[in-house]
């Protein structure tokens, strides 16, 4: 616990945020009356009306590769329940898709918003049968369908479909949205149901601050470096006290809890203040679909892809063009001055959290980090810790023939700690601790540039809209204890708004039917893909991560599960390469098979459901390798 002196001083801080948070309470009620006074028509609760619902996610929230578009209801953890239409409209939009919202419609309104329903089991009657005779006409079973105005028109509270679980779902909900005319994502919160009740207010978990350059510091030393938080007398803070020196960029790990759930959802409104000085601010009260790839430098990516937690940066990153901040910075410069840091929180309900820290107050080493390797490239930054002190050999940077010494910028009893702006110059190698290190920089890459890069191990072609920022392209091609080739980029935790376009050189030989490029994840290998040309191999990936060429030469399983007159449902698996696609026909003619991928499951739907399934029915299914199984039984 906290001791009295604890106490007293946070008294003193709650005192010094009264005057922040009259004024954040005035900009909340000018929210909350712009909000009442939305023309919009009073909107229908889409699960469950007039009854307390719960959500499992909400409009904003941080997901791996994308911000949340809508809210997720819960439904008991069970497929099946209507689904009303929220306001007098037409299905604009129908999409039938084995993976993203699976079964979906879209329902255009009179105020010219557009609701979204996700993941449903079922549509409408009238609806299900002209998606099936669409699917049957198209022979395939993943559609999108855009029916006339007139076709299927719905008054509020219709039921137009029923809750499931379809789709990358990973268990029964329905996914809500309401979009405007431009499309652009709204909070369905803010209309105001009263089927959701929050009356908990965020929590905030975890802060970090960040070198934002070479100068930089936190607590004496350069990188990013996280702190616990916690709660006393409604106020957050960090027990360990800290230090900022230069240019420094602020994370938050923090969420919403609603009444009666735990599941943990986004934050709409964050503002931080710095001396009273509001330096950001945030309100994702809408989102562009066009910038749903910028979450990757909104959230600190590279934490993520480590902890698996997504911390909030308080600062506009580069490459980050996403439109919803108020207030916005690149970063913040403290001085060696004491100086305080207010951090506020709002959720759609308008309960309010704080945190508060006085940065300065003393100075504060960080210890040795044990797990720190030789050396790590962090924002464009060569840090390097020596594990002995060597005074009499100093760590040298090598650049071809010429080499710099390099001075610590802080020395331990045992340790000295060393900074390179990439920016200066890319060394080769290292002279540290007594030995030569290889960095295995091979090259800048610059962001907003179309570039290739070329050695004789693999090629890279990057776009204009590949990268966020510079990378400081790193590469090793070793064998591992299996002997295959790998093909290493260290760069998992560097995101990419687009793709690259990457060709392997091998040096073994391989089947090139059946060998294509796989990431490799320990023993796993993913499925990447390829084309051959000459002996190279050349595949588009997202993530600069390790790869490897293998043979897949095992096609794919398929099992019968269940087989009557009404209905045939397979599992089918591929080891390897995954499945590609499928098709079934009967007596020579198309029949529908459903897919759930989650299951790996596929069943027939017959056209007619009065007549009964008879004749030979083929099930064709090829993997990515082209490897195929053809599946043959007379009904």
């Amino acid at each position: 616990m906290p001791n009295p002196q604890f106490r007293r001083n946070n008294a003193k801080r709650i005192t010094r945020l009264k005057t922040h948070l009259f004024y954040l309470i005035l900009l909340m009620q000018f929210s909350a009356f712009s909000q009442e006074a939305d023309p919009s028509p009073k909107y229908l609760f889409p699960i469950n009306p007039g009854q307390q619902n719960y959500l499992a996610g909400t409009m904003g929230e941080l997901r791996s590769s994308h911000f949340h578009a809508g809210i997720d209801i819960k439904t008991g953890g069970r497929s099946g329940l209507p689904v009303y239409a929220t306001e007098d409209g037409y299905i604009s939009r129908v999409r039938v898709n084995k993976g993203g919202y699976g079964y979906a419609l879209y329902m255009n309104h009179v105020d010219g918003n557009t609701s979204v329903y996700g993941h449903l089991s079922k549509f409408h009657p009238d609806i299900a049968a002209y998606v099936l005779e669409m699917q049957y006409a198209r022979e395939s079973f993943e559609i999108q369908l855009y029916p006339n105005e007139d076709t299927f028109v719905f008054s509020k509270g219709d039921i137009i479909g029923y809750s499931g679980n379809t789709g990358s779902s990973t268990g029964p909900h329905l996914h809500f949205e309401i979009r405007d005319k431009n499309q652009l994502i709204i909070d369905p919160l803010k209309f105001g149901f009263s089927e959701i009740k929050d009356n908990i207010t965020p929590q905030i978990k975890k802060i970090a601050f960040v070198t934002l350059d070479s100068e930089a510091r936190v607590n004496g030393t350069f990188g990013r470096f996280s702190f616990d938080v916690i709660k006393v007398d409604n106020t957050y803070l960090t027990i360990i006290p800290i230090t900022l020196e230069g240019n420094i960029g602020v994370e938050l790990y923090a969420y919403d809890l609603l009444d009666g759930v735990y599941n943990r959802n986004g934050v709409p409104r964050t503002t931080m203040v710095i001396n009273e000085d509001t330096v950001f601010s945030e309100f994702k009260n809408g989102l562009s679909f066009n910038k749903q790839k910028d979450i990757l430098v909104h959230m600190d990516y590279e934490a993520y892809h480590k902890e698996g937690l997504k911390y909030n940066k308080l600062f506009v990153d580069h490459g980050n063009t996403n439109d919803f901040y108020e207030v916005t910075s690149p970063g913040h410069f403290f001085s060696t001055e004491q100086q305080t840091i207010s951090i506020y929180l709002e959720d759609s309900y308008q309960n309010l959290s704080f945190f508060e820290i006085e940065v300065n107050k003393r100075k504060v080493i960080n210890k040795p980090d044990p797990d720190f390797d030789k050396f790590e490239i962090f924002r464009g930054v060569l840090h390097l810790k020596q594990a002995f002190r060597e005074v009499e050999k100093p760590v040298l940077l090598y650049f071809s023939d010429a080499a710099t010494a390099l001075p610590p910028y802080r020395l331990d009893k045992a340790l000295a700690y060393y900074t390179w702006d990439l920016k200066i110059g890319l060394p080769d190698s290292i002279y540290y601790g007594g030995e030569i290190i290889h960095t295995g920089i091979y090259g800048e890459i610059p962001s907003e540039t179309a570039i290739s890069f070329h050695n004789h191990h693999m090629d890279l072609k990057f776009d204009r809209n590949t990268l966020f920022d510079t990378l400081y392209l790193q590469f090793e091609k070793r064998f591992d204890k299996l002997n295959r080739e790998i093909f290493s980029f260290p760069h998992a935790g560097v995101p990419l708004r687009g793709s690259v376009e990457v060709t392997l050189k091998p040096k073994l030989s391989y089947d090139q039917e059946n060998a294509r490029v796989y990431a490799v994840n320990g023993s796993k290998l993913s499925f990447q893909g390829g084309i051959w040309e000459g002996d190279n191999i050349t595949f588009r990936t997202s993530s600069l991560i390790d790869f490897t060429i293998a043979q897949d030469t095992v096609p794919p399983v398929v099992q019968l599960i269940t087989s009557n007159s009404s209905n045939l449902i397979f599992k089918i698996t591929d080891e390897r390469s995954d499945i590609k696609e499928y098709r079934a026909t009967l007596d020579s003619a198309f029949i529908l098979m459903h897919y759930e991928t989650k299951n790996d499951q596929i069943w027939v739907q017959r056209k007619n459901e009065n007549i009964p399934l008879k004749g030979e029915f083929i099930l064709t299914v090829i993997d990515n390798t082209g490897n195929e199984t053809v599946y043959n039984r007379k009904l």
